[in-house]
């Protein structure tokens, strides 16, 4: 009864939203901050790719990106962590890769990066869009060489295990040999 009314009175309103937006040709950024590495390690490179996406339904212009990374924690090995972009079609996305090294191991705060940009060439009026922001886990040297080692000690028991599991019932399910045929044969 009163639920379906309700129902319909908001997907209206959304469409209306959606209508007045359509109309809006403005831009949207959001961006993406994140490591291309599954595991970061004291002293190796660690690749970050930000990302840009402009969702909305105009260019965004006067582009600038920037980034910190503590220069306590990290080395900057690659890349710049501030750029500028002319402009950004709508529906399109920029990709930008920078690549630190982190000093020691622990949690590591990551701020987020800062975008801004303008809806028109002209327009005074500066928008601000900001990425996720995230505690970076850094394992020590020790734990990459752990991770990475060739576990010959684990392969050997390995083998060994699946050896037995097959000869173990070849050996004990052989046919008897009869005394008859162990006399003829010696």
């Amino acid at each position: 009864g009163k639920i379906f009314p309700a129902l319909a009175l908001a997907v209206l309103g959304m469409l209306a939203l959606g209508a007045v937006d359509a109309q809006d040709d403005r831009a949207h950024l959001l961006v993406q901050k994140a490591t291309l590495t599954n595991r970061a390690f004291a002293g190796k490179d660690l690749p970050i790719r930000y990302r840009i996406f402009n969702v909305g339904s105009g260019p965004a212009y006067d582009v600038t990106f920037e980034d910190d990374w503590s220069a306590e924690e990290f080395e900057s090995i690659s890349g710049l962590t501030s750029g500028s972009w002319a402009s950004i079609p709508a529906g399109a996305n920029i990709s930008h890769i920078v690549v630190i090294r982190p000093f020691t191991y622990g949690y590591k705060g990551s701020s987020p990066a800062k975008i801004t940009y303008k809806h028109s060439e002209d327009s005074e009026e500066v928008q601000v869009a900001y990425s996720n922001d995230d505690l970076l886990p850094v394992l020590s040297s020790k734990e990459d060489d752990k991770l990475s080692a060739a576990h010959v000690t684990e392969w050997v028991c390995f083998l060994g295990m699946s050896l037995a599991l097959v000869l173990l019932p070849v050996v004990l399910f052989r046919p008897p040999q009869s005394d008859a045929k162990k006399a003829k044969k010696a």
